[in-house]
């Protein structure tokens, strides 16, 4: 959990990461973009956002939220928290707390839609995270949660390996094992009657090497402190050669989606 609070402090590793995402993604659909246009979220609803992060997903859409619907904006760091206000600062129907999913501060029956995206992982109580959940969920509403699958880039931990197999990157395929693709759908079913999941057809291209190497560094993951000095400096050059042999390119699987469970 301590590594946790240091990773998401604030945004500013979260933005690393989605800077790579934005720039490089083989779809050229928004995934934020992408995500809300498949929410099916009616007029006047009650929403609660759980680990929002910066708000980003908010502020690319901001123009298409309706005004009756009522947002609670919530992330267990408070420094996040601090970072969606200001950047949704123009978002009045939007309130913003800092809550743990593990005891979510609302009474029974409080909300018409939850989301909860790439969270749900890093619940140290991932049974008492979803009773919270569905106890807070009215009779009828929706948890959306998006989440990884186990081959989720996964060439990071391969390039890593490639260099040096001391090196160790499991921070993707760990969270998809917790709660991912492949076993989310088993996870929710003791709460939630109807379960569906939605893929991201995706990918990424990547023709520079310091992107690779900022967001490996901004994983909650031991390579920053293992990638340092001279050896991140070889590290540089071995990505270097690897794009030069793969026609200027380095390409990283994707493998993303969400549940909507009812």
């Amino acid at each position: 959990m301590e590594k946790l609070i240091d990773q998401y402090g604030n945004s500013s590793n979260l933005d690393v990461r989605i800077k790579l995402h934005d720039q490089y993604s083989t779809n050229k659909k928004d995934w934020f973009l992408w995500l809300f246009e498949h929410y099916q979220i009616e007029s006047g609803s009650s929403i609660l956002e759980l680990g929002c992060g910066d708000g980003t997903f908010w502020a690319k859409n901001e123009k298409r939220i309706p005004e009756d619907w009522k947002i609670v904006l919530s992330d267990f760091s408070s420094g996040m928290v601090v970072d969606a206000k200001q950047k949704l600062s123009n978002l009045s129907s939007a309130r913003f707390e800092q809550i743990d999913v593990q005891s979510i501060s609302y009474a029974d029956n409080s909300f018409d839609v939850i989301i909860a995206n790439f969270m749900l992982y890093h619940a140290p109580d991932r049974k008492q995270a979803l009773h919270e959940i569905r106890r807070v969920l009215k009779p009828g509403g929706k948890l959306y949660a998006a989440t990884i699958g186990e081959k989720h880039l996964m060439e990071f931990g391969m390039l890593l390996k490639e260099f040096d197999a001391t090196l160790d990157y499991s921070s993707a395929e760990s969270n998809a094992k917790a709660f991912g693709l492949e076993n989310g759908a088993d996870q929710l079913a003791p709460y939630f009657s109807e379960i569906k999941l939605e893929l991201f057809p995706d990918g990424l291209e990547v023709s520079e090497v310091q992107p690779i190497i900022a967001y490996l560094l901004s994983t909650h993951t031991d390579i920053k402190n293992q990638l340092v000095g001279q050896k991140l400096k070889e590290f540089e050059l071995f990505l270097i050669q690897k794009k030069k042999e793969n026609d200027g390119y380095i390409s990283i699987t994707k493998a993303s989606g969400f549940f909507e469970a009812q």
